[in-house]
């Protein structure tokens, strides 16, 4: 597999967990001290910090995913990923569907298994 295989790889298992209200699952790609700035949100650290971000996410809506990579570069161990995501959520409370958009950056990093772990996560919303 390419390192470029490897990481659609592990954002894929992270929208895989989200699509199917696995929090553990998109924990389990991230490093323990994972930075995520998203926009209009202090920023947090920790998967603890996903969990109590995601979970509500999960509870409230049936949500599916995707994403596009414009630009992977690698340094050593350590990938940058710029992008676009976008999804949809139907909510379970009123049926209504939303079309979360916008623009990613993922770094990613070797872990001491040589597995990649999110270590950043920034998005902002709107139209990519």
């Amino acid at each position: 597999m390419t390192q470029r295989e490897e990481i659609e790889a592990i954002i894929n298992d992270w929208n895989g967990g989200l699509d199917n209200g696995d929090i553990e699952q998109m924990v389990s790609t991230c490093d323990k001290n994972v930075i995520t700035v998203n926009e209009r949100q202090p920023v947090t650290v920790g998967t603890q910090a996903i969990r109590d971000k995601y979970i509500p996410r999960i509870e409230a809506a049936e949500i599916t995913s995707g994403f596009d990579i414009e630009e992977l570069q690698f340094f050593g161990d350590t990938a940058v990923v710029c992008g676009r995501f976008y999804g949809t959520m139907k909510m379970r409370d009123t049926g209504d569907i939303r079309n979360p958009e916008g623009r990613l950056v993922l770094v990613y990093k070797r872990d001491e298994n040589d597995e990649w772990r999110m270590i950043l996560d920034m998005d902002n919303n709107g139209p990519a």
